[in-house]
This record gives structure tokens, sequence and C-alpha cells, in this order.
């Protein structure tokens, strides 16, 4: 985001805080630099995620609690992990009480640069990553995800009954000027690494350790980046001990023993670029020894960073593939459970190897295991033994969108359910297009293929046709177009219209938007005055909207409030469906739209009609499966 002043252009970072853990996580957040951030702190339940919009020139920390309750005789609020001694689910705005906890520092536009640092120094209560929307050669994902029970030292571990939380550092336990590198001890020659440095140093070796270790912990981006900040992210961090680079820490002003952290903004770029230049050719020598050798399964276990299983693991898994979920144009979902300790329930696709390819399926396993979102389905792990393979996703216990769709349908309609599922689904194809490692566009968004955990938060699933972009390309060049017809995008049939892009993936939600508030179900126009029921459906809602009266397909007892989210939504799907791609909104523009006011909206121009996907869609009954085109040439 930007805004506009006499000095020119600012640019402003949006943090997107998610929560993955399996437990609700009360996030902090803490400003050095004035204006603070909007709030200071609140709960974030399994599943959810919250977009803070940081102010200019802002330095700050983010952190989380676990485990807090309220008092109920006193009313005082506290936390068994990370707590800030507010009393409050907020914390106190001048000064910060340090916790044993994992922290992540930024300090974004610093002399038209951003820096972060994801630090340990203090403790560590939950895993961290750490995503930027844009990625070069210094601004890399970074963060710390360790086992406890195998990184922290006995006597620094912290229980909450016979249950490992968190885990304190040497400074936090003991306060002694030796372990904490004060007064004689500020110094590299005399502050020592501790067992607690140690062993946090091979596990985390992006993470900031302790005043003076020499790891690369401060990433540097541009200062026009977003970032995504996960709890309990389910994506590997790569562990790149032995290509470390010289980044230095940043900075924290204050803490309990009034200690400072050193900001040292000199990176070593020839050696960033080493690492990265190693990695590319890991990647690229990785690519071509799977083709020579048919794909060899360690290659793409190590391309990939995922749990792999034998297809005898599999059929235990799923009870020799007993519980059917369903079927799809790559294959058939059975529904499973993890073999470990937790026997989380699973949902496992076996893909029919005569559909797709080899390509096909390392692409969609590299793409959905560097995905991290709160809207997106996480990827467990992955069979390749021969001509058997699967992907091993978590379960979604609601079901599909369209199920539910159904469902809602045949009774009042829940509309703040349906609004809240649309920007869900918004704000994951955003993190898709713009956000994530690999720059991914879906080119099948439909109802099917988003999913429904007990929360019924949205998640979009199947990157089976999903086309990885690279950075610096807007458009893309297909050789055939895939997509399912009714959410197809014109582009896609003919590149008359465009080139297919992210703008494809905008017209499918548009109409995935348009079907769930009824607008899709041809049965329904015969409700509106128009004329012509079998019109190609935005155009009764075009005259209806003329008319003002484009509730009256909803029914007569439709509440205010309810009609302006119905409202806000069939004016966002119709800007969406728009014939020419560069008319469209991109998904960050949507999910402003639906989160603004109903009366910034205007009406968008009216897309044609007479085209031949139109007709298409009119011939073909809700297409369940995946279908392909040839591009005109």
């Amino acid at each position: 985001m930007f805004i506009t002043t006499g000095i020119g252009v600012l640019s402003l970072s949006i943090l997107t805080i998610e929560n993955k853990c399996d437990q609700t996580v009360w996030p902090v957040l803490y400003s050095w630099t004035s204006p603070h951030v909007t709030t200071t702190g609140f709960a974030l339940k399994k599943g959810e995620a919250r977009n803070i919009r940081a102010p200019f020139l802002w330095y700050g920390l983010i952190s989380g609690r676990t485990l807090c309750s309220t008092d109920t005789s006193t009313g005082n609020f506290s936390c068994a992990t990370g707590d800030c001694s507010s009393g409050k689910i907020e914390c106190a705005d001048d000064d910060y009480n340090w916790s044993t906890a994992t922290y992540a520092f930024f300090r974004l536009d610093d002399g038209g640069v951003d820096s972060y640092t994801v630090s340990v120094e203090y403790g560590y209560n939950l895993p961290i990553m750490v995503v930027p929307s844009m990625k070069s050669q210094t601004c890399i994902t970074a963060g710390c995800v360790v086992d406890l029970n195998k990184t922290c030292p006995q006597d620094l571990m912290n229980f909450s009954g016979e249950k490992l939380i968190a885990c304190s550092s040497s400074c936090q336990e003991s306060g002694t000027p030796e372990s904490c590198c004060l007064n004689e001890f500020k110094s590299k020659e005399n502050c020592k690494p501790t067992t607690y440095t140690k062993n946090f140093e091979n596990a985390c070796p992006l993470a900031y350790i302790y005043a003076y270790d020499d790891n690369n912990s401060t990433v540097i981006c541009s200062n026009s980046t977003d970032y995504v900040i996960t709890f309990c992210p389910t994506s590997i961090i790569p562990n790149i001990s032995n290509n470390r680079t010289s980044m230095a820490p940043l900075a924290g002003e204050k803490n309990n023993s009034q200690r400072k952290l050193n900001t040292i903004l000199g990176v070593s770029t020839a050696l960033v670029a080493i690492v990265m230049i190693v990695a590319t050719a890991v990647i690229v020598r990785t690519k071509s020894a799977s083709r020579r050798s048919g794909r060899n399964d360690e290659n793409i276990e190590a391309a990939v960073m995922l749990k792999r299983y034998s297809y005898e693991s599999v059929k235990k898994m799923t009870n020799s593939f007993a519980h059917v979920l369903g079927k799809g144009g790559f294959g058939t979902v059975y529904k499973g459970k993890l073999p470990d300790a937790s026997g989380r329930d699973i949902a496992l696709k076996i893909l029919d190897g005569s559909k797709g390819n080899g390509e096909d399926f390392i692409n969609e396993l590299a793409s959905m295991s560097r995905a991290s979102h709160v809207n997106i389905v996480s990827l467990f792990g992955f069979c390749n033994e021969g001509s058997n393979r699967a992907i091993i996703y978590e379960f979604m216990p609601n079901g599909s969108l369209d199920k539910f769709i159904s469902k809602t349908m045949s009774k009042k309609m829940d509309w703040k359910i349906l609004y809240n599922i649309a920007v869900g689904v918004a704000r994951g194809l955003e993190y898709l297009h713009n956000s994530c490692v690999s720059k991914i566009v879906h080119f099948d968004i439909k109802p099917q293929n988003i999913l429904m955990d007990e929360d019924l938060c949205p998640k979009i699933s199947d990157f089976g046709l999903a086309k990885l972009c690279k950075n610096k390309e807007s458009v893309i060049s297909l050789l055939d177009a895939r997509g399912t017809i009714g959410y197809i995008a014109p582009e896609v049939f003919s590149k008359n219209f465009g080139g297919a892009s992210h703008k494809s993936d905008v017209y499918s939600y548009g109409m995935v938007v348009l079907e769930m508030i009824g607008a899709k179900d041809m049965k329904r126009v015969g409700n509106s005055k128009s004329d012509n029921v079998s019109m190609y459906f935005p155009d009764w809602i075009y005259e209806d909207l003329e008319r003002r009266e484009t509730m009256k397909i909803f029914g007569d007892n439709i509440m205010e409030e309810e009609e302006k989210i119905v409202k806000k939504m069939v004016l966002v799907g119709l800007w969406c469906i728009q014939t020419n791609p560069s008319d469209r909104p991109p998904m960050r523009k949507v999910v402003e739209m639906l989160e603004g006011s109903l009366e910034a909206l205007q009406v968008p121009p009216k897309p044609l009609s007479n085209l031949p996907f139109v007709t298409a869609w009119e011939s073909v009954q809700d297409s369940q499966e995946t279908s392909s085109f040839s591009i005109p040439r």
C-alpha cells in the first residue's frame, strides 16, 4: 500500500499474523516508534488471521502468548508464556516487560529498506516463521521451528503440569552478567556461548540467539514489502547452516535488564548471493537428476521438504482405502489418519497414473509445501513409489463449499458466514498471487476446490492445475488452458481477450462469490422483473441494480445489515468478472473492497454477454470435473 504526501510516495507494509497452532494464541505488538500500530494485543484462535497496517517508519516487535486466562476474582489477565504483564489482553504501549518468548523484530522503511529478525535471545515458546511478499537475494523467509524436547536444555524447560510449554534462555533464567553478556563480559572475547545458545544455533541458524552470536539473523528487504508472520507454520524452514552468511542481529531497544540489541546493517551481499547461487544450482541439479533417473525419490523429497511415506504406509493410513471422500479429475481422495502419536485425521489423494505426469506431481508438491496461510489447505506429506503417487492434506470436516452452499440454499441464509467465507477465500488467493514463496496462479477456483474446516474457515485446495509464475512475470503463457466451465475466464478460452494470468483467478473468484449469494442459480431469475429468464445472469443483476431492486431475489425477510453484505458481495463479484482482465481488480484490492464500506463501491461496467464462454457456461450443468481447452492460435 502507498500513501502520497507532499514529499512523495511512502509505502505502508501489511503485517498478516496467522495462527496455525492447535491452540489459541494471543499476539503481542509493541512499538518503539510513534505512531504505534492500531493494537497491542488480541486473541487469535486456531486457523484465524489478522492484517495489521504498519505505520510509516515503524519499528517494533511481534510475539505470541499461550495458555492465557482471566482471573474471575481479580479480573487480571495473564498468560503462561509470553506474558506482557499488563493484566489485560492489550499490552502497555509505553513500556515492555520482556518474557520467555520467541520474538520477531521489524524495522520498516529505515533509510529506504526494511529489516527483520526472528529472535530467541529471551527464550522460546512458539514456532514462528516470517515470509516476505517480495523475495530477493537478501529478502528471504526466516524463522525458528524446533522440538523443545530435543533443543531445550533440561534445566531451562518450562512446564505447565507435565506439558513442556517453553524454554528459558540462560540469561532469562539466571540473570548473571556472564550469561547476559553484561559488565566485564560485554565483549565478543568474554561472552561465550552457553548450552542454550549452542542448541538453538544448530536448530535455528537464521535466528538471533545472543548478543555476540556470529550468525546471519537480519533479513534485509525493500520497503514495499508485506510480511506474513505465522505461529506454528506447517512448512519447514530450510536449514542452511552449512551456507551461513554474516548478517547481523536487528536491535531491540528496551528490556528489563537494561540491555540493548545492537543493530548492524552491514550485510555481506556477495556471500548471500553465493548462497542463492548454490541453492539454485542444487535445485537445477535435483530437477535434472530427477528427469534422468525417473524422478528419484530422494531428490523429490529434498526439493519439496515434506515427509515421505511408503505406499504400504498409505494403505495403512487409509485402512486400505476404505473411506472415499470424493473423486476429481486427477485422482480419488480418501480419509485417513497420520501414523504418529497424534493420529490426526487427513485427506489423502491418490493420483491416477493415466492423468498428469511426474512433473505435474512435483510442481504441486513444491508449490503447496511452500505455501503457508490460514486460508490454504496444508500439505503434510507425499508418496512417490513407482507408479503410486499420493498427496496428504489436512482433513476438512465440513467438506467443500459447493455442499455448504446447497445446504444453506435450502434454509435461511447466514449472510455473515457467507461473507466471512468470501473474505477468507479472497485472502487465500491474494496470498497465492503475491506473498507465498512461489507466485501461484490456481486456474481452477471453484466451490469444489474450497474446503471448510470445523470453524467454517475456508481453505483453498487442489493445486494440481497450478502454474508457477516467475517473480517478474505477470502474464502466463499456457499451451493448453485448464479450468472448469462456468468459472473459467474468457482469456483462457481465447487470447483475443488477453493473456492468462492471476486475473484469471480473479474472474473465477467472482463467479464463486455470485454463486454463493445465489445469483448464479438460474431458477431464481424468475423472481426478478427481467422478462428474459434465459439471459446471461449478470445482465438481469444489472437491470435490477438499475431499478434498485437487487435484493428482491433474496426474499422479503432479509435484514438491512444483511442487505448491505449481499449488495457488497454482488458488486465485488461483478467487478471480478469483467471481460477485460485489466478491468478486474487484483486480489489485494478485492480484499480491501470486501472489508471497506459499501458506499465506496461503484457499479462496474456490464461485461459482454455475447461471448463463446457464456454459451459454453449456459450449456453445461455445473461441471464437477476439470476440463481442458485449446487456446486459439
